[in-house]
């Protein structure tokens, strides 16, 4: 096995506009949304502390401001997060391109996307990518709705990606949860441009330097909807500890005669008026749920936003 400095940096994307998931966007960065009293990337984060990620580099543009009032500090827990502003939105590759001032670019990185929850292996995939000699390790599922990764089991390599190549129609879902060797990637990404990361790893594709690990165990999502945001509230158990696991929260407040079932979730400082009924909702933090009510799988966001599933 060669000696490769342990992964303790993580890089994850934050920057984009999560167009999809609106209109919970329009109020916070998809990793700032709520999930169980806690935004996503807070989930995330904990998960990635747990294989002994210490430093957190997140790229931000849109809403940008909200990141500084959630972590006003730069801290959570005993890691340091380090915002990279994107006044021009840089895409997967620029924005990476655009971290390479703050990194030491001998030392790997660990890159996830933000708006993924996840039990796979991260510890394995660091480990694999450890003893691989490879400059890139690619984190890829046989079962997933968007297979257009091609890999060669045998060989351990990634042989293709959105068919790019011509050579291996995609048979593999690519994660999002990858490690590199900064100074072998960010060579083929060109400075100060709006770029995917997938031209550079196209060219590593063709020099055989980018390696799979398949990481089919355990479960993954990404939140790219309002319906796959109220999904994981339905059903948490598959992608979260029963300790992150919170329905309503203890600074919630309920009124009388009110009747939530057990998928609801409602946050802080939430109040729901009397006699209102909620099956399947979210009630936002602050939010304020008008005496009488009656829903069902619905979304209740500040500044009178409603989302009805």
């Amino acid at each position: 096995m060669r000696m490769v400095p342990s992964v303790t940096q993580a890089f994850i994307l934050g920057a984009g506009f999560g167009s999809r998931l609106r209109p919970l966007t329009q109020l916070r960065p998809k990793p700032l949304v709520p999930v169980f009293q806690e935004p996503l990337i807070v989930h995330i984060m904990r998960r990635l502390r747990q294989v002994g990620i210490r430093t957190f580099f997140i790229n931000t543009h849109h809403l940008h401001a909200v990141w500084e009032e959630v972590f006003p500090t730069h801290q959570w827990e005993d890691c340091t997060i380090h915002f990279v502003y994107e006044p021009t939105l840089l895409d997967t590759g620029g924005g990476l391109k655009n971290l390479s001032k703050f990194l030491d670019p001998e030392l790997p990185l660990l890159i996830h996307n933000g708006d993924i929850l996840s039990t796979v292996s991260i510890d394995k995939l660091i480990e694999i990518y450890q003893s691989s000699g490879l400059p890139v390790m690619l984190g890829l599922r046989n079962n997933g709705y968007l297979k257009n990764t091609g890999f060669d089991a045998q060989r351990g390599l990634v042989t293709d990606m959105r068919y790019l190549l011509g050579i291996t129609p995609g048979t593999y879902q690519f994660t999002g949860i990858y490690c590199i060797q900064p100074s072998k990637l960010l060579r083929h990404i060109p400075s100060s441009q709006t770029i995917s990361i997938i031209p550079a790893l196209i060219e590593l594709i063709q020099r055989h330097q980018v390696g799979g690990y398949i990481m089919d165990e355990g479960s993954w999502t990404s939140l790219e909807t309002p319906e796959a945001y109220l999904r994981i509230h339905l059903a948490p158990q598959d992608f979260l500890p029963k300790s992150s696991i919170l329905r309503i929260s203890p600074l919630a407040y309920i009124g009388n005669n009110v009747a939530l079932d057990d998928t609801c979730v409602i946050g802080a400082y939430a109040s729901i008026g009397n006699n209102s009924r909620l099956d399947s909702c979210i009630v936002w933090p602050n939010v304020k749920i008008p005496e009488g009510t009656h829903a069902q799988s619905t979304l209740f966001l500040p500044q009178n936003l409603v989302c009805h599933l």
